[in-house]
């Protein structure tokens, strides 16, 4: 495995602020990413005591897709795409009904098909002391170019 401790999560993602999650890049390639994060209270999905719902994994596994998509958008393209979307989970299953505050947390997804118009499914899983806490199947899409962005908004008015 490649460390790759030039890219900072926040630097590839869209999300600001309080909504990022993800803390660090362990290992990215063209069809793969390591992340990890230890999970805090003052995110926007934290409770009152720091910890994560359980329902927030996908989330968590999809900012790692957002990740992995930035660093490729950014060596194809020279800057960030301005928009990916998750379009569905599937079999989400869960150990918990949250994760600790202090917890830290592995995750990885790993890109299993991707078409031509941006459509890719990505098989993703949480791990906590080397246990599987949480895995899930994710379906995203990403714009091949800005034009999708630009259609949606006029078409919008």
């Amino acid at each position: 495995m490649t460390a790759m401790p030039q890219h900072n999560p926040a630097d590839l993602i869209p999300h600001r602020g309080n909504a990022v999650l993800i803390d660090e890049i362990s290992y990215i390639d063209d069809d793969k990413i390591e992340t990890r994060l230890v999970v805090r209270p003052g995110t926007v999905f934290s409770d009152a005591n720091g910890d994560l719902p359980a329902w927030v994994g996908p989330e968590v596994m999809a900012q790692s897709v957002a990740a992995l998509s930035g660093r490729r958008s950014l060596r194809t393209r020279g800057h960030l795409a301005p928009i990916g979307l998750l379009l569905g989970i599937r079999s989400y299953e869960v150990t918990a009904g949250e994760f600790r505050c202090g917890e830290t947390l592995q995750v990885q997804v790993v890109k299993s098909s991707e078409d031509e118009d941006g459509m890719a499914v990505f098989n993703g899983r949480i791990c906590h002391a080397g246990e599987v806490v949480a895995s899930a199947v994710l379906t995203v899409f990403q714009p091949p170019d800005d034009s999708f962005i630009e259609a949606e908004c006029a078409r919008d008015g």
